[in-house]
């Protein structure tokens, strides 16, 4: 029997740990590991088994019944992790492991198992609620797809409410649901794995925000206003919060997916449908968005500004619309005014004196 190792780079997910420490009891929980040697250092048996915190086991596999032969226990065995050679390893204590090879999982010295032992863990989701009236049930909905999706609530400010889901997650990447958004049948948090020895395309992927389309019930423009993003987790941490648009603050790298996400259903009551629609405009108008094209801007704010004024709260929204408008026109550049769009009161306060 071989000594088993449950390994995070970082503090690693409980959850995940205690289904990993019911199966084998004897498995140790390692966190903020960097390099090989630190795992091989608690090691007593001469080979040792590495499971690795971004990874679910399947439960057609188990470690203990496997044992490497007296003729390849010099070697690296690595496991299938769905697709990709990149999952459970069982090392030996008296290789040397570079690293790289440590980092990128791709071992000289190694030994392939045609044996899924495991597969890539799903990137965490967070919906994100203030006082929405339509946010409980949108988040039960949620959960029919994502049972363990996670939740933050009443955060104050957007940059802040998103870096407070990037703290809630433990994946180095995770999906963020608008508390408006009822998400469409088909849409499934779905999205190219990457093995870590790919490194060229997983780097780009795990740094670049991805936004899929919302659907506009007032005015059916269909663009990545209220879509479902996946943000790069560290990234979101550090984001830049005083910019207006926190979506395109986080990473240089950005990424819209031409895939329809949810209905951005905002259009729950007065405030929150001017509000909506005066935040959006704000961005457009003052053209705070990042890389956004500028026929495509003009072309969305005519939009906003004139149609759906027999939707539900269709008046509200165009209303927030043409003002939103206008405040972004007039203080283009103005990072200070223009940032005064992420607080709730202010807009509030904003809404009644146009009443």
């Amino acid at each position: 029997m071989y000594d088993i190792f449950y390994v995070s780079k970082t503090t690693g997910n409980d959850t995940d740990w205690a289904a990993v420490k019911s199966k084998y009891s004897t498995a140790q929980r390692l966190s903020n590991i960097e390099s090989f040697d630190q795992i091989k250092s608690r090691a007593f048996t001469k080979m040792f088994w590495v499971i690795w915190d971004d990874i679910i086991l399947n439960d057609s596999f188990d470690l203990l019944e496997y044992a490497a032969t007296k003729w390849d226990d010099q070697y690296v065995h690595v496991f299938k992790n769905g697709e990709h050679y990149d999952g459970v390893v069982l090392f030996s204590k008296n290789i040397i492991i570079s690293k790289k090879e440590f980092d990128y999982r791709f071992f000289m010295n190694k030994k392939e198992l045609d044996i899924i032992a495991s597969n890539p863990k799903p990137y965490d989701v967070v919906f994100i609620s203030y006082n929405e009236s339509n946010a409980d049930i949108n988040y039960e909905n949620l959960k029919l797809k994502r049972p363990d999706a996670k939740r933050v609530h009443g955060v104050k400010g957007i940059h802040n409410a998103h870096i407070e889901a990037a703290k809630l997650a433990t994946t180095e990447m995770f999906w963020v649901v608008d508390a408006d958004a009822e998400l469409v049948d088909n849409f499934n948090f779905e999205i190219t794995y990457f093995p870590h020895y790919d490194v060229g395309n997983r780097s780009t992927q795990i740094s670049t925000v991805h936004v899929w389309l919302g659907q506009n019930p007032i005015n059916d423009l269909v663009y990545g206003y209220g879509g479902v993003k996946l943000l790069p987790r560290t990234l979101t941490i550090n984001m830049d919060t005083m910019s207006s648009d926190m979506t395109t603050s986080i990473s240089k790298n950005f990424k819209a997916i031409d895939q329809v996400s949810n209905i951005t259903v905002f259009n729950t009551d007065p405030f929150n449908t001017w509000k909506s629609a005066f935040r959006e405009c704000v961005k457009l108008s003052s053209r705070a968005i990042d890389r956004q094209n500028e026929e495509e801007t003009s072309r969305r704010l005519d939009i906003w500004c004139s149609l759906g004024d027999d939707k539900l709260f269709g008046k509200d929204a165009i209303r927030g619309a043409k003002e939103g408008r206008l405040y972004g026109e007039t203080h283009k550049g103005n990072i200070e005014a223009l940032i005064k769009i992420n607080d709730f009161d202010w807009l509030k306060g904003m809404f009644d004196n146009g009443k």
